[in-house]
């Protein structure tokens, strides 16, 4: 069951479902990005009926992407004193976000990866990841996409869904491709 709980200021919905955990991180809070974006609930809803728990949480006020990726880290902090493994996901700009935090989680999940924005820089990790790449993205070309992913270190999968950057019409799709990789990882 979705709980709304506070985790130093930080506003986050926690459904503790298991022993292990994703944190997803929402797209551009100066574009209306929160957790209740509707592709991060249908993950977490997904993650919950498979024994997951998860975490959602919206930024602190906007501070230009690395007061950002302070906010995930205090959430992963969260959840690191309750779980056993954790993931981290992103979501556009939370992709970037989740990237820099990557190396303290056990795998990330980047749903349309943006090569920077504002302030900080997509990083790459050791950890194993997976990129979730729109074809028809109207944020970043889908050549940028592929080079992203190719940049990036092993392990590493991808998939490729015929849509746009908002995954109208695919958000069952998505969570499914998503929790698929997540649960394989946490075996």
């Amino acid at each position: 069951m979705a709980m709304n709980i506070l985790i130093k200021s930080i506003k986050a919905t926690y459904e503790d479902s298991g022993d292990n955990a994703v944190l997803l991180c929402p797209p551009h809070p100066l574009m209306g990005g929160s957790r209740f974006d509707e592709r991060l609930e249908r993950i977490s809803q997904r993650l919950s009926a498979l024994g997951i728990s998860s975490l959602r949480f919206d930024y602190r006020e906007y501070r230009r992407g690395l007061g950002e990726v302070e906010d995930a880290k205090t959430c992963l902090e969260f959840l690191k004193g309750k779980h056993s493994k954790i993931a981290i996901l992103g979501y556009s700009f939370g992709s970037v976000v989740a990237s820099n935090v990557a190396d303290l989680c056990d795998l990330s999940v980047y749903i349309s990866p943006l090569p920077s924005i504002d302030s900080i820089e997509f990083r790459d990790s050791r950890k194993p990841k997976f990129f979730v790449i729109a074809r028809r993205d109207q944020f970043i070309p889908f050549s940028e996409s592929l080079e992203i992913y190719s940049r990036a270190s092993e392990p590493k999968d991808f998939i490729i869904l015929d849509t746009d950057h908002f995954y109208f019409g695919k958000f069952d799709l998505l969570a499914e491709k998503v929790c698929e990789f997540v649960q394989k990882q946490f075996r």
